[in-house]
């Protein structure tokens, strides 16, 4: 069984890292406060700043599913 892969990345140009399987991406998802199932069955997601209450959602990163040729 090939392992899944998945990109997280973020808008002040702290770059991209690259997530092996399911299980590396639940800790991210703890770290960085996303949804790992709506990764997993969407292919991809945003990260929000919510440390502003009241304010507009303001997208700071997000993850997406990486597709690989076979």
């Amino acid at each position: 069984m090939a392992r899944e892969w998945f990109t997280i990345w973020f808008e002040d140009g702290g770059g991209r890292a690259a997530i092996h399987g399911r299980r590396e991406l639940r800790q991210f998802a703890k770290r960085y406060d996303f949804d790992a199932d709506e990764v997993i069955s969407k292919g991809e997601t945003f990260i929000i700043d919510k440390s502003v209450t009241g304010a507009l959602d303001t997208v700071i990163g997000g993850v997406f599913k990486e597709v690989k040729d076979a």
